[in-house]
């Protein structure tokens, strides 16, 4: 059976979440056998909201859909990781901002 879905639109970042989760136990059905374990397994998952160059933001949408659409790789997954590669990448990044060549 799949996880427990949300009903109505994901709250924004500055929103209170006041949607109320059906689960098998609010509808007072027991727990099915392994759902604790699988879903301790999922990645826990956010939303965040940054403002950009224009340009640089259609570049990364532009990326992120040409890996997706060659590997059909989920796109959370490919911004995970090219979000990854930039957080490895970060010193260096520093030193050229901090130099004004970035």
């Amino acid at each position: 059976m799949a996880a427990p879905q949300r009903m109505g639109p994901p709250p924004q970042d500055d929103e209170e979440d006041d949607v109320t989760e059906v689960t098998r136990e609010s509808l007072g059905l027991p727990p099915q056998a392994g759902a604790k374990k699988a879903a301790s397994k999922k990645a826990a998952m956010t939303r965040r909201s940054w403002y950009l160059e224009a340009e640089v933001a259609d570049r990364f949408a532009d990326l992120v859909d040409d890996i997706h659409h060659e590997t059909r790789i989920p796109r959370h997954r490919v911004i995970s990781a090219l979000l990854t590669e930039a957080v490895d990448q970060a010193p260096a990044v520093q030193r050229r901002l901090m130099r004004g060549q970035a």
